[in-house]
């Protein structure tokens, strides 16, 4: 008996949670991955995972859960009430994707309401979400020509999908709607990627080696990071395998001199080194918190870097005027290729992002680009799939930098496949798939060495 009632305390403890996380989020108050950060540790650690599970549910279904809360309700809550809100949602989350019984959905979230003082509100959760339950077919019905419905995203990214990928429109929708799969990368300079796949077979871990980059392998199942044999003495990494091509298309050799701008958090920083150990790494990084994660990521893989917290684009700030040989621009970026992974970016997201983004990327690279070297390359890249952001922005620069030239990607590294993503205009753009890669997108720059 006392075990039950102490697995539901739990478990509202981790409804509890959720739903100060989506009513943060809700609220602009900060992203998924930092709200999940900030208040887990507040629910037992064995319930972790349904905190997760609920959120980033939630946010992973948020357009079509938002169109039928809102259809339901005859007033939206006002904003004080978001947390109410947020309830709402997560009920209607249960009872669509989970295995909930129906009448414990509905009554965790009528329950939750007490919880937050706001008894009042007890009896509109209990009929709306009744409600739903009864006629959930008819509801969805109605709505289903709603592009949030129909495709699950936000109706301006539908059209700009539409727009600019038709023939890939699908493909995206469908990827950017899924799970993603579990991308590991090994650590070469440690062991070879065989040898890493007949270590996770001893463990009963399946996996298969990428088609793109050499150092990738995919689980068929995930794991959590301590069942991947030898992950604390840095024999391998979890890193998608579109963000491994970076190291590889770099190809960084012994003795250079190396800078990986907006470096967070780290993993194509200790990529670049795991390729070659012995050249001079400087990774700028603006937030100190995502700083130490870059650091916590070389101590793990026992490589020496210089780290300096500070913004990229202000020079003076950080730059000695000596010179790079290479230069990896991760540029800050609207994320569209990584929706699977960062769902709330189908709630925070707005069009108006786009612009500023786009700015602040042409600041960044024009500041970047004078610490490189005559002779020297710089690899732009992004997890975003908005030409504006990409191959546009790449015209925009080379057609105003008189010492810049697109460069073939694999001017570098001879041996690297370029059978993947597609050739647009300047540089390559990946789509994610389903069972593979994220969406990314890659142009090789060469600065004229007169």
């Amino acid at each position: 008996m006392n075990q039950t009632s102490d697995t539901t305390s739990i478990q509202h403890s981790a409804r509890q949670v959720a739903i100060k996380v989506i009513a943060n989020i809700l609220l602009q108050q900060g992203s998924l991955s930092t709200q999940l950060a900030r208040y887990q540790a507040d629910v037992a650690s064995e319930h972790i995972p349904l905190l997760k599970e609920l959120c980033f549910g939630v946010c992973r279904h948020y357009p079509t859960l938002n169109s039928i809360a809102l259809s339901l309700l005859s007033h939206p809550f006002e904003e004080k009430d978001t947390d109410l809100y947020a309830t709402l949602l997560l009920g209607l989350y249960q009872l669509t994707h989970m295995n909930t019984p129906d009448h414990a959905a509905v009554n965790e979230s009528v329950e939750a309401c007490r919880l937050l003082k706001k008894d009042w509100a007890t009896k509109l959760m209990n009929a709306v979400l009744r409600r739903y339950q009864r006629e959930a077919d008819e509801i969805v019905t109605n709505l289903e020509a709603m592009p949030s419905v129909e495709f699950n995203q936000p109706k301006w990214l539908v059209k700009r999908f539409k727009k600019h990928w038709p023939e890939q429109f699908e493909q995206i929708i469908e990827a950017s709607n899924t799970h993603p799969p579990m991308c590991i990368r090994v650590n070469d300079d440690r062991v070879s990627r065989e040898t890493y796949q007949e270590l996770l077979m001893k463990e009963g871990i399946k996996s298969e080696a990428g088609e793109f980059s050499a150092s990738s392998l995919y689980l068929r199942k995930a794991v959590r990071v301590d069942q991947l044999p030898k992950f604390e003495e840095g024999f391998v990494s979890v890193q998608d395998e579109s963000a491994q091509l970076s190291a590889h298309i770099l190809s960084p050799k012994e003795d250079e001199k190396v800078l990986d701008a907006c470096a967070a958090p780290g993993g194509k920083t200790g990529h670049l080194l795991e390729k070659s150990s012995r050249i001079e790494l400087t990774a700028v990084e603006l937030e100190p918190w995502r700083m130490e994660k870059i650091e916590s990521n070389l101590v793990r893989l026992g490589y020496p870097a210089h780290l300096i917290c500070a913004d990229a684009s202000k020079l003076e700030d950080w730059w000695d005027e000596e010179t790079f040989d290479k230069v990896l621009l991760d540029a800050p970026c609207s994320a569209t290729g990584v929706i699977r992974r960062n769902p709330d970016i189908k709630i925070n997201r707005k069009p108006a992002d786009i612009v500023e983004l786009v700015e602040i990327q042409q600041e960044i690279i024009q500041a970047v680009w004078k610490t490189l070297k005559p002779g020297g390359f710089m690899l732009y890249a992004t997890c975003s799939l908005m030409p504006e952001e990409n191959e546009q922005q790449m015209a925009k620069f080379i057609a105003e930098q008189a010492d810049a030239k697109e460069a073939p990607l694999n001017t570098l590294a001879a041996e690297l496949d370029l059978t993947w993503g597609t050739q647009v205009s300047h540089g390559r753009q990946l789509f994610p798939t389903l069972n593979g890669q994220d969406g990314f997108y890659y142009c090789l720059l060469e600065k004229s060495s007169q």
